[in-house]
């Protein structure tokens, strides 16, 4: 009997990439389709190794560089250019005072014979050339120049522009470009299989948390897979610091456009998917704990029978910051990420990141992945008119947890009274905010899993967005016990029998 293998589930199940898209270089007018990164985990298994792209020989030449010549190595100062293939190599000539002593003759003799060592020892290096499309690094050059679409339309780079606005939507918007780029650059390649596997071991030792390691692998993967030519250039990439530095800051800028645009999108519409009562709330400026109807929404959700207690007093001792002031701060859930149906007292995960603000028939998630049209359209509705969305624009099918963190941030910004983009709010952090969340999501996979499939299957599986209206479980969560208590009763039986001395393998997934 045939059977199949078992289905990745855990960390495993965290990164699956596709990669049917790879090696292939991506035209300015057509997008490859792909699913979205899960975070957190290494693929399971390796990516096939790719032939060396060789410059096509029809591209045009291009000047030299002293700093860095298209896909070569950085040359070194003191060398000459390196003649055409099939030519000698031609020695400078080194001019050296004439001796007027023994001293400086015994000197001289030993700088000529240092230098025909370091000659002869440099003549023996292999001479490569790093395998590079010179279009693909012609079109990262040219890109973080062009300021106006229409310029990088012509220049057929609009293609990149696109692809670097999808980076925040994917990874979210507390990230470090630079330090993504650098650290994973250098790390990039290196013993990829050992690290998968401690890695693996830190995630279920209970003590892991979201820090700078796990956010440089995750980003700089997400990034890998989708700015099209980079991971294939990622060697070149490494002698070229300089363009490393400039494409870590434009990405930077283009991911702070990416996110006013979204941010105008949810904004916009804040006052009718919270569904606030007063009209003064239209106004961003009376928002936040000047009111408290947001204040109630931005209120932690351990603290709300405090809050409904004095929902004035509240507002006013966080707002003015007072010494006694019930604490905001990043680590502290408001309840405007909870459905409050879901939400059990004491308990912290359940409703969490289900709120029916998040995720509505007018959604700021879908406002921004399926466009504003589709957030109005009935759930059966799969098609609407007007501007293609992101996510069709950008073939994205997928949830993934640091999207759902990222859209919440936004909302976030959206409820206060802040007038611009700032990544702290009072006592509150952002990268605290998304930081405490993957940590949680980092030590229950299985959590994490449940959440990003119930967003997909809302999101783009077109079934309705109302959510659960009871406590009550509903078949699909029952089937989910019901499922995992068969899995921990198969554990424990493989177990004894394994203890026993019987003859038994472990699926790793």
């Amino acid at each position: 009997m045939t059977t199949n293998a078992p289905t990745p589930t855990g960390f495993a199940a965290l990164l699956c990439v596709n990669r049917s898209g790879r090696g292939k270089k991506a035209p300015a007018n057509r997008r490859t389709q792909r699913a979205p990164l899960n975070p957190l985990l290494p693929p399971s298994s390796p990516p096939p190794s790719l032939p060396p792209r060789r410059p096509s020989p029809n591209a045009p030449p291009r000047p030299s560089s002293p700093a860095a010549p298209p896909c070569a190595p950085t040359p070194r100062v003191s060398s000459p250019r390196a003649p055409p293939p099939g030519q000698p190599r031609a020695t400078t000539p080194r001019a050296l005072p004439r001796p007027t002593s023994a001293t400086s003759r015994t000197t001289e003799e030993s700088v000529d014979s240092n230098v025909a060592s370091e000659d002869q020892h440099r003549d023996k290096r292999p001479r490569t050339t790093i395998p590079c499309d010179p279009d693909v690094i012609r079109n990262f050059e040219t890109v973080i120049k062009l300021h106006k679409q229409s310029d990088r339309i012509a220049e057929g780079v609009e293609y990149l522009y696109e692809a670097a606005q999808t980076l925040p939507r994917l990874i979210g918007t507390f990230v470090q470009y630079d330090r993504v780029l650098v650290d994973g650059l250098a790390s990039d390649g290196k013993d990829d299989e050992d690290d998968d596997n401690d890695d693996d071991d830190d995630a279920h030792s209970g003590d892991v948390k979201w820090n700078t390691h796990w956010q440089v692998r995750y980003n700089f993967a997400v990034i890998k897979e989708y700015l099209p030519g980079f991971e294939e250039h990622a060697e070149y990439l490494r002698q070229r610091p300089d363009l490393v530095t400039k494409l870590a800051k434009w990405m930077t800028t283009v991911a702070g456009k990416a996110r006013g645009s979204d941010i105008t999108r949810i904004k916009a519409s804040a006052f009718k998917i919270a569904k606030f009562t007063d009209p003064a709330l239209q106004r961003k400026a009376n928002r936040g704990f000047k009111h408290t109807e947001t204040g109630r929404l931005l209120c932690p959700v351990k603290l709300l029978v405090d809050f409904d207690n004095d929902p004035e007093g509240f507002c006013r001792k966080v707002y003015n910051m007072h010494d006694d002031r019930p604490r905001v701060a990043g680590g502290d859930w408001p309840a405007f990420m909870y459905d409050m149906k879901l939400y059990i007292p004491g308990k912290l995960k359940p409703g969490f990141l289900k709120s029916q603000m998040l995720l509505d028939i007018h959604n700021s998630f879908k406002l921004v992945f399926t466009g504003p049209a589709s957030a109005d359209a009935p759930s059966h509705q799969t098609k609407v008119k007007g501007k293609p969305s992101i996510s069709r624009k950008l073939q994205i099918h997928m949830v993934v947890i640091t999207s759902i963190i990222y859209v919440a941030a936004l909302v976030r910004f959206a409820l206060n009274a802040q007038n611009e983009w700032a990544d702290a709010n009072g006592e509150w952090d952002g990268w605290d905010f998304a930081e405490s969340i993957m940590t949680c999501m980092l030590r229950d996979t299985a959590w994490q899993e449940e959440l990003t499939e119930w967003y997909t299957e809302r999101v783009y599986g077109g079934v309705s967005n109302d959510t659960t209206t009871s406590s009550e479980p509903s078949a699909y969560e029952l089937c989910i016990q019901e499922i995992e208590a068969e899995q921990r009763e198969r554990g424990a039986v493989a177990g004894n029998v394994n203890a026993s001395g019987s003859e038994w393998v472990m699926n790793v997934t």
